[in-house]
């Protein structure tokens, strides 16, 4: 690839960076004045609830959003995103209003869970599936300014009004009723910049038609992408729900913290590198028949910056944690520590992951995800201590990312169906 080709495929991944990170930004400086207004038991009861959430999800758009690189730029990408929409809210509506009906005959707790906040689950999930409708949509389109404006929005607004609950009441429940809030005003924003409504079926029958299309077309994503997305995220979350199950809140909100802290600016980095190798990648795969090419250049650039965090983390986290957040989350600090291997194998398996999608091996993709889902209930029921149960945990899934990134390195040199 020539010098200029990737001088702007690099310039671009700065502009998304530019944003995400003032993005993610938002939240770390956040939770610095939230963890003085919240105790880490409340912390960790929010986190399992708003894991639970992402679970939901992704059941609501069936993972289509993943599909948006297939489709070609305008109306028929326009056509997908408004099918998607369809779905959420189709499903997400009926069920919202179940959970309310059922609510009186539901147990007191659920899944550690108090009952009312089972009542908010639903809520925060629609909002937060076309949350991520429209910034897969912004992203595949190139309209980075777009993704960066939704992502600014939603960071302050949940971070703003986190704090300001705090005052009225320092609890879980208030954690969470701000998350829905700032989410539902970022998808207001996102519709308005980007309207999907050009798109929408005129008519009943021309939904079915959309949504028979739609499956003939993308059916892999719903059977084996949304499946696969469900265990890896329920993967991801279990830890809190279950440590704070075995071993208490206090365990469970300084993992969450841990993990929030670290993952913000990983994601960051990490997710505008994705947002920009999702399309370029596409591009590749139409133009050569493989992405070997930015697949290459984007391991070895996440490969070196791994390691500088691997370095950081080791040498400044217990302190920067106890420094930053009080001595009440030296364990968060702790924990860091313990999960180095994860953090830095996530960094960059998670922007290559889409070679999955692109050469449609969503069935090897659910295989993957099977094995990790039982990889983590094994470590977190397999050890006595949290110690221990964390170690095994966070070198587990590192070992799980090793695997996948020689599967997506393989991947990357195939052919996909978009050259058909």
């Amino acid at each position: 690839m020539s010098a200029s080709r990737l001088s702007t495929y690099w310039q671009r991944v700065a502009v998304v960076f530019s944003g995400a990170a003032i993005a993610q930004a938002i939240p770390v400086l956040g939770s610095l004045w939230i963890a003085r207004l919240y105790v880490p038991a409340e912390f960790g009861t929010f986190a399992a609830w708003y894991g639970i959430s992402l679970v939901v999800n992704l059941l609501l758009s069936a993972r289509l959003e993943a599909a948006f690189g297939l489709a070609r730029d305008g109306e028929e990408r326009g056509r997908l995103v408004a099918v998607t929409v369809l779905i959420v809210l189709s499903m997400g509506i009926p069920l919202g209003l179940t959970v309310g009906l059922l609510m009186p005959v539901l147990a007191d707790e659920i899944f550690g869970l108090p009952r009312f906040m089972c009542y908010w689950l639903v809520p925060m999930s629609i909002c937060a599936a076309l949350s991520v409708i429209w910034q897969a949509w912004a992203a595949n389109n190139g309209q980075v300014r777009v993704l960066n404006v939704v992502r600014l929005v939603q960071a302050g607004m949940v971070t703003v009004l986190q704090i300001i609950a705090a005052w009225v009441s320092s609890s879980a429940l208030s954690l969470a009723i701000a998350q829905i809030i700032g989410t539902m005003v970022a998808v207001a924003v996102a519709a308005w910049l980007l309207p999907v409504w050009n798109f929408w079926p005129k008519s009943f029958l021309a939904a079915r038609a959309l949504l028979s299309e739609t499956w003939k077309k993308y059916w892999r994503f719903p059977l084996f992408a949304m499946p696969s997305d469900i265990i890896n995220t329920s993967a991801s979350q279990l830890p809190v729900i279950i440590l704070g199950m075995r071993y208490g809140g206090d365990v469970a909100g300084c993992f969450a913290l841990a993990v929030r802290t670290m993952g913000a600016p990983l994601a960051v980095l990490g997710g505008a590198v994705r947002d920009v190798f999702i399309r370029d990648a596409g591009v590749e795969m139409r133009a050569h028949g493989n992405c070997k090419q930015v697949y290459q250049r984007t391991f070895k650039v996440l490969a070196i910056l791994s390691v500088g965090l691997v370095l950081v983390t080791v040498g400044l986290a217990e302190p920067a944690f106890v420094l930053l957040f009080g001595e009440s989350w030296h364990l968060a600090g702790t924990i860091a520590v313990w999960l180095v291997p994860l953090f830095a194998l996530r960094f960059i398996a998670s922007p290559l992951s889409y070679t999955f999608f692109l050469v449609q091996k969503q069935n090897i993709d659910l295989i993957w995800q099977c094995a990790l889902l039982v990889m983590v209930v094994s470590a977190l029921y397999g050890f006595d201590t949290y110690q221990m149960t964390l170690v095994a945990y966070g070198c587990g899934y590192a070992s799980m990312y090793i695997v996948y990134l020689v599967l997506s390195r393989r991947y990357s040199r195939l052919s996909s169906i978009l050259t058909s």
